[in-house]
């Protein structure tokens, strides 16, 4: 495998886990239709929880590119890989103000929009703010790890497993893969993070021999 920097590995861990925190955190309704769910998620004592956690969501988002930055110099498939990484990071910015913009409309709309809009319709459009925020750009992440383990000189085990959890990404819609794929990203991550600590420390240790 060619170099990746550190920052790559940074920006995965900051997506994986600010998105998953954002998703698990806020509440937003989602899967099977609730009626309670809608109502604590619109209620006005949860409106800062939401918006603080979508928009770290947005921010966490933004990892993505540093990944893309890192991924960009790989012969082959760089480029393919910082475009994916772009579009993940776009549709799931877009994703966290959809989710969080339903409370956001809350708080500013007052009373004809908290008592004016059904439930059905809250949760229409936080299950669409899930799915663009978490399971696209996981869908644009599979694609790439999916993509560098068919052309990567990867171990026949960790292109094993680097299928898997690309499939999952891709899949992340039926929610339980997509925490396969989440523990791939964090694992990579790591990896790419510690990867460049370790090969410094070598250089060092070399250097004063």
């Amino acid at each position: 495998m060619q170099h990746i920097p550190r920052t790559a590995g940074i920006g995965l861990l900051v997506y994986g886990l600010g998105t998953a925190a954002a998703f698990m955190g806020s509440g937003a309704p989602g899967g099977a239709y609730r009626g309670t769910a809608v109502e604590s998620y619109v209620a006005g004592a949860h409106w800062v929880t939401a918006f603080s956690l979508w928009y770290v969501g947005a921010l966490a988002a933004l990892g993505l590119v540093l990944l893309g930055i890192g991924l960009r110099a790989l012969s082959g498939l760089g480029d393919v890989l910082w475009g994916l990484c772009v579009a993940a990071a776009a549709t799931s910015v877009t994703g966290a103000f959809v989710a969080g913009g339903v409370d956001v409309a809350m708080a500013e709309g007052g009373s004809a929009v908290a008592s004016g809009v059904p439930h059905p319709v809250v949760y229409t459009l936080t299950e669409i703010g899930n799915l663009l925020a978490v399971c696209s750009p996981a869908l644009f992440v599979g694609v790439g790890a999916i993509l560098v383990a068919a052309r990567g000189h990867l171990p026949g085990w960790v292109r094993v497993v680097t299928v898997l959890a690309g499939v999952c990404g891709v899949l992340a819609p039926f929610f339980v893969t997509y925490f396969v794929y989440l523990l791939w990203v964090i694992a990579v991550g790591v990896a790419l993070t510690s990867s460049r600590q370790r090969r410094r420390e070598t250089a060092v240790q070399a250097s004063l021999v």
